[in-house]
């Protein structure tokens, strides 16, 4: 099953067995691709937690000594450090808006039922924005468990319960959608008006680019593997 992941600088498209990604680097888009290893998924990561504007990067550094200060010494603990794992867990509202434009542009390359090609990049720029499989479902779901909860338990059961249904929302997909569509609508409001952006041609360009990429790389390792 191919999966996209939008980063701060562009689009990602894999399965089990390949990854392709498009970037883009002083206005230049650049590609590259490999067949899934530990290292490409070192280098995907990279990329992810290194593609964010400075003030984030010092702001998660913060974030980061802040917990292990509290750890070693639990007094100098101002703030539950558990409140850093709700941060996290709805960092989704808080992307860049870079970010947020070629997450957008990844969901229109999905949305699109047509041969994804270049030519095609004025139908694919009017294609939905919302992806119904977008990791935005799962941020959904740790909220409705952990607000639920923190009604009623400490902040750490609170993360408990919200980490349980996201778990029940990521296996559960399937058998979840129909009893529990409030959530998956909720969704998909949360990704038109906060965790997307309308893509500018660069976005749209890079997610096609990428995605065409995949094809090809994807298309060639099975040639090789028959």
């Amino acid at each position: 099953m191919i999966m996209g992941i939008s980063f701060g600088r562009g689009v990602l498209f894999h399965d089990r067995n390949v990854l392709a990604c498009a970037e883009v680097k002083d206005g230049v888009i650049h590609l590259w691709a490999e067949k899934m290893t530990v290292r490409t998924i070192g280098k995907l990561w990279y990329r992810i937690f290194f593609s964010f504007p400075w003030y984030y990067q010092v702001f998660h550094l913060f974030l980061i000594c802040y917990a292990v200060a509290a750890f070693l010494k639990p007094s100098w603990a101002i703030v539950d450090p558990a409140w850093i794992a709700i941060y996290l867990a709805g960092f989704h509202f808080v992307f860049p808006r870079r970010l947020k434009k070629f997450h957008g542009a990844e969901h229109k390359v999905f949305s699109y039922q047509g041969r994804k090609s270049m030519e095609a990049l004025g139908e694919i720029a009017r294609a939905n924005i919302v992806n119904d499989g977008c990791s935005t479902n799962l941020v959904i779901w740790f909220f409705t468990g952990f607000l639920l909860a923190f009604l009623f338990l400490p902040l750490e059961w609170s993360l408990v319960c919200g980490g349980l249904l996201l778990l029940a929302g990521m296996f559960g997909d399937r058998y979840l959608r129909k009893p529990f569509r409030f959530v998956y609508q909720l969704s998909a409001f949360s990704q038109k008006h906060f965790t997307t952006k309308e893509p500018d041609r660069l976005h749209l360009e890079t997610a096609i680019r990428s995605y065409l990429l995949y094809e090809h790389i994807r298309d060639m390792t099975a040639k090789e593997a028959a």
